[in-house]
Formats: C-alpha cells, sequence, structure tokens
C-alpha cells in the first residue's frame, strides 16, 4: 500500500477516534470525521463503507493492543485475586481513554447478523481466567463462587458507568474531567470489592 494512502488512512483512524470521543458512538456523524480527517466523504466511504465498519476497526486495533497484555498477566501475576486486579485498572485504562467503546460493542453483539464481529471477543481470556480461579480454589486462595458470574460482575463494574454516563453526569452535577477522575478512583473501590468478595 502506497505512502499517502497509509497517511490517509491514519488522518482518518486519529479523527474517528476524537470524534467517537467527543459525540459518542450514535451521535458521531461521517461528515464529521471526514472534515477532521481533512477528506472529503467519498474518500472517508472509500477506506470504510459505514460507521460500524469504521468503529470495528478501530476495536480490533484496540483489541490487537490491549488483551496481549491480558494474556501476559498470567505469566507474571502469582494469584488470581493478583491477576483480576491488574486487569481492573489495565481495562479501566482502556474504558477512560475510549469511552465510547462499551455502548458500541454492546450495542454490535446485539445485532442477529453480526457473528463475525462476536469473533473478534475476548472470549479465550475469559476461559483463562476462569481456569485460574479454579487452580486457587483447589488451593484454598479464594472462595467457592460462581466463577462465570464472578467475571460478569467485574466487567460490569468495569463497563457500566460509561453506558450510563450521561445519567451518572446528571445525577452528579459533573463535567467530563470529574467523570474521569471518578472513574480513576473507581480502579482501587472495585479492587476493594474483588478482594472481599474473593477472600475465603
Amino acid at each position: 500500500m502506497k505512502a499517502e494512502n497509509l497517511n490517509a488512512e491514519e488522518k482518518i483512524l486519529k479523527a474517528a477516534e476524537e470524534v467517537f470521543l467527543r459525540d459518542g458512538y450514535s451521535g458521531s456523524r461521517m461528515q464529521d470525521i471526514a472534515d477532521l480527517a481533512g477528506i472529503n466523504k467519498a474518500m472517508l466511504h472509500y477506506y470504510f463503507r459505514s460507521k460500524d465498519k469504521l468503529f470495528e476497526h478501530i476495536f480490533d486495533k484496540k483489541v490487537s493492543i490491549m488483551f496481549p497484555q491480558m494474556e501476559e498477566l498470567f505469566e507474571t501475576k502469582d494469584n488470581f485475586i493478583d491477576i483480576v486486579s491488574a486487569f481492573i485498572e489495565k481495562y479501566l485504562e482502556l474504558l477512560i481513554e475510549n469511552p465510547f467503546l462499551p455502548l458500541f460493542v454492546v450495542s454490535t453483539i446485539n445485532k442477529a447478523d453480526n457473528k463475525e464481529f462476536i469473533e473478534k471477543l475476548p472470549t479465550r481470556f475469559i476461559a483463562k481466567l476462569i481456569e485460574r480461579y479454579y487452580e486457587d480454589f483447589h488451593l484454598q486462595k479464594v472462595r467457592e463462587l460462581n466463577p462465570f458470574q464472578f467475571v460478569m460482575s467485574v466487567f460490569s463494574m468495569c463497563a457500566f458507568p460509561f453506558m450510563a454516563k450521561p445519567m451518572i453526569l446528571k445525577a452528579t452535577n459533573a463535567n467530563n474531567e470529574a467523570f474521569t477522575a471518578l472513574m480513576k478512583n473507581r480502579v482501587s473501590e472495585i479492587q476493594l470489592y474483588i478482594g472481599l468478595i474473593l477472600k475465603p
């Protein structure tokens, strides 16, 4: 691929992330992305046929960066509680940088014709996480619980505030900066919860 094509695609992706971050996924328009990238809308559609396709490309990029790092946790952390604590920190960092991710993912995976997108989701990581739970359970390092319910709860505690951001901003009379600070503080809050939940 020619260098100018790579540069154009990079500009589009950078602009798309900025617009998604500013306006949310549902409020973003392809024309706004084209304007910010300094190209016309026809060229934008040449690279990415739709907003969904553009977002899926960004999502693929995030997953390719994020989940190899998650896999490393199984090698660098000694026990299940430490793995989950580190995951919470990394996952919330990703969501703070890309708050539009959870709502898009949920809306996309609930479309009946989107099996291809569902295949990209990190189910292997979840399976390995549950496997590590059982290892620590047999060593009596964690208490007995349903590990799949636990994993769903951890994902929910991390992602829900980003999906409910407008409601939280209204309820707390906060702005975007205050919301970001709240989410950064949420890391230690959720880590505290999971420690209490898992303690034998």
